[in-house]
């Protein structure tokens, strides 16, 4: 009775030690000649998304039993497909990919998070990031989303683009600005990739 308990624990430890994934696949949006948000926007999205997503692999790489994998590592732009195709050679491995954004609009006043998904398993690792984020930034929850962005739809990874604060908000951009604040993003996404 003793031994089947001890190898009923050793079981369950062991699950969960390896309950995150194996290899997280982080996009930063945008790069090089696309500089992403709105045209005449003051603020380029383009390298807010690499910090957060190098702040991101840190916090990964500092956990330990992950790979990251990042599409770009610097200012170079990244064709959609070539993105979706760095991720889809992870497919059949504990794998998922997050695509990080910050968001625009014509209208100042919009901001807060919002994440995307496009399929079942997508929308299971949305769930467990977006709150996460919305907590720790303590800002507007303008929800989880399905749409069929082409780095969602094209991925056989379980797949969520997070849309991590509006930059066309003067109170929010300024916010996104301070290294603090997205050191703050990426643990929080970090702290859902490791419940996925």
């Amino acid at each position: 009775m003793r031994r089947c308990l001890a190898i009923l624990s050793w079981l369950l430890l062991s699950a969960k030690l390896i309950a995150h994934p194996a290899v997280v696949v982080i996009d930063p949006g945008h790069g090089g000649i696309d500089r992403g948000g709105m045209p005449g926007q003051r603020l380029p999205e383009k390298p807010y998304t690499l910090d957060v997503a190098k702040r991101l692999a840190r916090i990964l790489n500092g956990a330990g039993g992950v790979q990251v994998i990042l599409t770009r590592t610097r200012d170079d732009y990244v064709p959609l497909f070539w993105r979706t195709a760095i991720a889809n050679r992870e497919a059949g491995r504990r794998a998922v990919f997050v695509s990080i954004h910050f968001n625009a609009a014509l209208r100042q006043s919009a901001y807060g998070i919002e994440t995307y998904y496009n399929n079942s398993r997508g929308y299971r690792l949305a769930a467990l990031i977006h709150p996460r984020v919305i907590q720790a930034l303590g800002t507007i929850d303008r929800g989880i989303r399905h749409r069929g962005y082409f780095v969602l739809r094209r991925n056989r990874l379980p797949a969520v683009l997070v849309e991590c604060g509006f930059l066309t908000n003067p109170e929010e951009a300024g916010r996104i600005t301070n290294y603090t604040y997205r050191e703050r993003i990426a643990q929080a996404i970090a702290a859902g990739i490791m419940r996925y």
